[in-house]
């Protein structure tokens, strides 16, 4: 081999290499979320539905089988509501992963 294609062998050899530590990165990234679904989600955190955590569809608990959520903390606030007869404070959390899920 001639320096010019030795040249040509090393720019390509050191953009596969860049290439592949991009790939790698990608596959590494952690994975926000509970699911893919577009738009926001409103799920409920409590084991009184058979589940940590759940979403409800027409007032019916439906169970999601993950047992973690991770992603970004957009927002915590406590929110004055009635829950059987009393005055109560709820925690909301809003969390930006693969789409915004408000706890």
């Amino acid at each position: 081999m001639n320096p010019e294609e030795n040249s040509e062998l090393l720019a390509a050899l050191m953009r596969q290499e860049e290439l592949l530590k991009q790939l790698i990165a990608s596959i590494n990234k952690p994975k926000l979320g509970l699911h893919s679904d577009a738009g926001s989600s409103k799920i409920y955190c409590n084991r009184h539905n058979g589940s940590l955590w759940y979403t409800l569809n027409n007032s019916e608990a439906s169970a999601i089988t993950q047992t973690a959520l991770t992603g970004y903390l957009r927002e915590l606030k406590f929110e004055k509501c009635e829950r059987r007869g009393k005055e109560v404070y709820k925690l909301l959390i809003t969390i930006q992963a693969d789409v915004r899920f408000v706890d």
